[in-house]
């Protein structure tokens, strides 16, 4: 995102009419209270947060695979005359209508503007569809909906299925049930906080293997020391580098993006 207000829009294969449309509606937000939009056409497309593909178009889609190649991609909407085969999929049907449009730009923002509670680069994740290769199993323990939603979406790219608990005594219940790969833990939780939880899971012999990445606001040098005292094996601070939060992650399990 290019300030909290703005987002970067950039489009790909689309006509010179589609494009006009496209300028018009970031004029129009200029300066918007509750968010404008920045047109990035080429070259400058690479900083966009959002991209406009027609997949109808050869050449378009093979830029696009530059793009999404990237450790961060930009959100991607479909441009066509048919539907996405995967319902999932942000998209628009031809012709372009400016209302439609807008309407799926100002959903596209309020995602980003969540996403940006955990991530220092902000994007919005199109989840990968879990199969029987998935590899490895995650718990996430975090009482904010926005941010079990952000991870769970992030691990679905590197084929890690995801559970949620809200707190460190549903945590502590699905460790018991489960076999896990990693745990994400926050530090403050209602109820038992994640120092104590981190505790209960080195004590516990079934668990006292299992990596814990523990992501939290608290930033201070003590804050680190006690995480480590406890046991976590890797501390990332809020909001998170995507790519100190991949490389905890690679740390201790293969990882392999799927988009």
């Amino acid at each position: 995102m290019q300030q909290n207000n703005t987002v970067s829009i950039g489009a790909l294969g689309l006509s010179d009419s589609e494009e006009k449309i496209l300028k018009c509606i970031g004029a129009l937000t200029r300066g918007r209270a509750q968010g404008g939009y920045l047109v990035n056409l080429e070259p400058e497309i690479n900083d966009s947060n959002i991209v406009i593909v027609n997949v109808d178009d050869i050449g378009a889609t093979t830029k696009w695979r530059t793009l999404a190649a990237k450790s961060r991609p930009p959100v991607m909407v479909q441009y066509s005359k048919e539907p996405p085969t995967d319902p999932s999929q942000h998209y628009l049907l031809r012709p372009i209508r400016p209302t439609k449009l807008m309407a799926l730009l100002d959903s596209l923002f309020a995602e980003l503007s969540k996403s940006a509670q955990i991530w220092k680069n902000p994007s919005l994740t199109q989840p990968a569809a879990l199969t029987a290769a998935t590899a490895y199993r995650a718990l996430v323990v975090d009482d904010s909906p926005t941010v079990c939603k952000q991870l769970e979406l992030e691990l679905s790219n590197f084929n890690i299925q995801a559970d949620i608990a809200e707190s460190g005594e549903r945590g502590l219940e699905l460790l018991a049930q489960n076999k896990y790969d990693l745990i994400f833990l926050d530090v403050v939780l209602p109820g038992t906080d994640g120092y104590q939880v981190c505790k209960d899971v080195r004590k516990n012999q079934k668990t006292r293997q299992t990596p814990v990445i523990m992501l939290t606001s608290k930033s201070s040098p003590f804050d680190r020391v006690r995480g480590t005292l406890v046991g976590c094996s890797a501390y990332l601070t809020k909001p998170v580098d995507y790519n100190a939060f991949r490389e905890a992650v690679g740390k201790h399990v293969k990882i392999k993006v799927s988009r």
